[in-house]
């Protein structure tokens, strides 16, 4: 794999979900067959979360600066200066810890509401036709709780990803081995207008929840409650808590 500015945007375009329909499946296929880009595409991924949490960077790069200063005063003889820098490191050191633990009681938080809500989307009793010969092994491992086995066959062969009910299978394979992006862009992929539209946004505001986007979360909530389906309820539910 040659590490290109066309590759780069790639990766950005495919985290940011800024891809079209086209290159998503072409960018998919890339994924499946390639597992250096795949290597490269989770680093970028991990790169993202931790750029996210400015504030979190904010305090380490303070930390860091004083902790620079300290060292560079010890070798002084003013001791008294030493010991007000040390003093400010542990003022910041407490600081990011008290950062740390307001933003995991958060995310625990999110978890719990989420892990309330959150059901496995139920496999259909029969597909039809040619489908059903060759995506049987497929359901019968999703309805088993072998995610990564229907992953591994669905990444494999995306093209053949036709079927907006089997990107419901592998968008729920994918929240349940902690590939969270991943599965927003199968439920993307999946249109409003379809019998499976109301549940692929469903499970985009749970995934949105569980990534802590609180206020995209609401905005696919409002759509599910506008769209008056068997959804609405759990979605006015949802909603009423997360304002709490």
């Amino acid at each position: 794999m040659e590490r290109t500015q066309e590759l780069f945007e790639k990766i950005e375009g495919y985290l940011a979900q800024t891809l079209s329909k086209e290159e998503l499946l072409a960018f998919e296929k890339e994924i499946a067959e390639d597992s250096e880009l795949k290597h490269e595409l989770e680093k970028q991924r991990e790169l993202h979360q931790v750029l996210r949490d400015r504030d979190t960077l904010d305090f380490k790069e303070k930390l860091q600066k004083i902790s620079a200063e300290v060292k560079e005063e010890q070798s002084k003889s003013n001791i008294y200066f030493s010991y007000w820098k040390i003093a400010a490191s542990i003022v910041i050191i407490l600081g990011l810890g008290t950062l740390l633990w307001n933003n995991l009681s958060k995310t625990d938080s999110f978890s719990d509401l989420y892990a309330s809500y959150y059901t496995l989307y139920p496999a259909e009793d029969s597909t039809r036709g040619d489908t059903a010969n060759e995506w049987g092994d497929v359901v019968k491992n999703y309805t088993k709780g072998n995610y990564d086995a229907v992953i591994s066959k669905l990444e494999k062969t995306t093209s053949l990803i036709t079927s907006e009910q089997f990107r419901l299978y592998l968008g729920n394979s994918y929240l349940n081995t902690g590939k969270e992006q991943e599965a927003l862009l199968q439920f993307q992929m999946i249109s409003d207008t379809s019998r499976y539209g109301e549940a692929a946004n469903w499970y985009r505001a749970l995934t949105h929840l569980k990534l802590g986007d609180i206020k995209k979360s609401s905005e696919i909530l409002n759509k599910i409650i506008n769209y008056n389906g068997i959804y609405k309820e759990k979605a006015m539910q949802l909603k009423a808590e997360l304002k709490e």
